[in-house]
């Protein structure tokens, strides 16, 4: 999630809301889903299921996640075609989960592929720009590099990438304080108002 897109929406409910303290927490992967469902965290900004009647959310952006290399980092010309069993030999960096109990979803994983694991995006991009490794990014965190060619898409029939929806996410099932509440109304005004990312 762009951070920059949230942290002036939440700027603005929280300027209003002096005597409540924001405490943000960074988790990846299946990590904030989890923190949410044991009641940990009150709000998170992470993708979710639709379909599960125990959340509910306030769609925010897409970001599609991006299939990239360095220039000179595969032996061979990178094109649209390449396969998942052709990157099988080059590190492909990942960023840790933070669940406790990790999801079984693969995260795009090329079996059999040595794996460099990573705390977060910028580590991960870092790595992938001085030709450590390669992975998936989400495309607004590397427009500059794939404009001027410091990175490369490997995206295609093979490798797509993916986009997914971002939102804010709270539990259905459970009661909200009046503040958690106001914030949850505060976010919905800025989508409906187009003021939010």
């Amino acid at each position: 999630m762009p951070a920059t897109a949230i942290l002036p929406m939440l700027s603005g409910f929280f300027a209003e809301c002096t005597r409540t303290r924001l405490r943000l927490e960074y988790e990846a992967i299946g990590g904030p889903l989890e923190r949410l469902i044991e009641g940990e965290a009150d709000l998170v900004f992470h993708r979710a299921d639709p379909s599960d009647p125990h959340l509910e959310r306030i769609d925010l952006c897409a970001v599609t996640l991006v299939p990239v290399v360095a220039p000179g980092f595969l032996p061979f010309a990178p094109g649209r075609e390449i396969a998942p069993e052709q990157m099988r030999p080059f590190t492909q960096c990942v960023i840790r989960d933070t669940a406790r109990r990790p999801s079984p979803e693969s995260y795009f994983l090329v079996d059999g592929a040595h794996q460099c694991s990573v705390p977060d995006l910028l580590m991960k991009k870092e790595l992938i720009l001085h030709g450590l490794a390669w992975g998936h990014l989400p495309a607004w965190l590397i427009e500059d590099e794939l404009r001027d060619r410091r990175l490369i898409s490997i995206a295609g029939a093979h490798l797509p990438g993916r986009t997914e929806t971002l939102a804010a996410v709270r539990r259905r099932d459970r009661p909200h304080g009046p503040v958690a509440q106001a914030l949850w109304l505060h976010l919905q005004a800025q989508v409906a108002s187009g003021e939010a990312l």
